[in-house]
């Protein structure tokens, strides 16, 4: 694995995932570029706290890794996932790169995205190539959304919902919604029967 965090730029692994197997992770975006600061993400405080989509990585270059990696043929994988470092969907190319996926392999495309941006209707028409989209969805409250997500001034709890459900109108592949239960903040029994309904 370590071999290809060294040839690569925009790729890495493949990881081993629960969900997803052996995924290949592509990049989209650089370093911590995201719509939310999230309290709990892993790779740490975001950098550029954006709604602003455009081509941050030319799509050319991340295409013509993936296509470099398939004809290694070295690794086998279940998943090409779109995440990394930041949210994918800012990308204003995800859907050019989502198709010059498809037209390489039959490997199944995931887009791991933090869901925020899918109340515009161009990001909701990007990803219906996907295989499976992950979006997350951590609060319903407008408070506890701020709190845990800490997203850009722009963005609202409600915007986000219905963006979602916006997208499950259209999008004919598979939905894995994730939540991240925080101890204390959005776990209390009247938050969980919130988030159900």
């Amino acid at each position: 694995n370590q071999r290809y965090m060294k040839a690569f730029r925009h790729l890495y692994g493949p990881v081993p995932s629960r969900r997803l197997g052996r995924s290949l992770g592509i990049d989209l975006v650089p370093h911590k570029i995201c719509t939310y600061d999230c309290v709990y993400c892993q790779i740490g405080k975001t950098t550029e706290r954006t709604l602003s989509r455009k081509e941050y990585l030319p799509k050319e270059e991340v295409l013509e890794e993936v296509k470099a990696f398939l004809l290694e043929g070295n690794s086998s994988i279940d998943h090409f996932s779109l995440s990394g470092s930041g949210e994918p969907t800012l990308h204003s190319q995800i859907r050019s790169v989502i198709e010059g996926i498809n037209a390489m392999s039959s490997i199944p495309v995931a887009v791991i995205t933090n869901g925020s941006l899918l109340y515009e209707e161009g990001v909701r028409e990007d990803l219906l190539q996907a295989d499976i989209v992950l979006p997350s969805l951590d609060a319903v409250s407008p408070e506890i959304f701020t709190r845990i997500n800490r997203p850009h001034s722009g963005l609202s709890v409600e915007k986000v919902i219905e963006g979602m459900v916006a997208f499950r109108k259209i999008y004919k592949g598979q939905i894995w919604l994730e939540i991240l239960f925080c101890k204390g903040v959005n776990d209390g029994q009247n938050k969980l029967f919130r988030m159900k309904r």
